[in-house]
């Protein structure tokens, strides 16, 4: 990646684009309502929403627009209150996967975590969690994108409608470490969602959605 504040257009080999822009501040809403309940299916309204436009770096490659539905649950993501997460991760700047939850689908895949790896989870972000937003600095250590950006790593944006709120880069080595301490039950709930979702990918497939999704912030 070139320039982190830049677009530029793809190009064959699945890249994505040239790297992230600046660093959003935000919060990501109230608790996520019952999956099928208030808030799911039903259009925003109320308050603008803060916020800057999704940058294209977490629009669907793929796709080559915005992601529009829950990768789960399929609703619209525009329809959820509490808005929905996008994660992406990247060779590089080759765009390995991609997927975008909405809130209630993304509490509800951590709530089958093991209590053992949400307790090992919740150890680890106590003592790595860093107060910083964007795609310039990891999450959960002193890593700068200038010093991964040939290596792998994860991006990873709040949304609510059409803005995002708020957002985090986790490299490679962070991303391992989480995914080090998941315990058998919750890799088999990242298997599962792969294979419902991703049928093309190699069932030994690393990284995956164990890293980085349960971020929190």
């Amino acid at each position: 990646m070139s320039n982190p504040d830049s677009d530029s257009d793809k190009s064959e080999g699945h890249e994505g684009d040239p790297g992230p822009n600046e660093p959003i501040d935000g919060d990501p809403g109230q608790e996520p309502p019952i999956e099928g309940g208030p808030g799911a299916g039903e259009p925003i309204e109320g308050e603008p929403i803060e916020g800057d436009p999704i940058p294209s770096i977490l629009h669907s490659f793929y796709e080559d627009r915005p992601f529009v539905s829950c990768t789960r649950c399929g609703e619209s993501l525009l329809h959820f209150k509490d808005g929905f997460r996008i994660s992406k991760n990247f060779s590089k700047d080759e765009v390995i996967i991609e997927y975008a939850l909405c809130l209630p689908c993304l509490n509800a895949m951590l709530d089958e975590a093991s209590e053992e790896s949400k307790r090992r989870l919740a150890e680890f972000q106590a003592e790595h969690y860093r107060d910083v937003s964007g795609f310039n600095d990891c999450a959960l250590c002193d890593n700068v994108f200038d010093d991964i950006k040939e290596s792998e790593y994860g991006l990873v944006g709040v949304c609510q409608g059409d803005k995002m709120v708020d957002s985090a880069m986790i490299c490679l080595p962070c991303m391992e470490a989480m995914s080090e301490i998941m315990s058998e039950e919750t890799r088999q709930t990242w298997d599962r969602f792969r294979e419902e979702n991703f049928p093309g990918v190699p069932s030994d497939f690393e990284p995956f959605p164990s890293r980085p999704a349960p971020i929190a912030f």
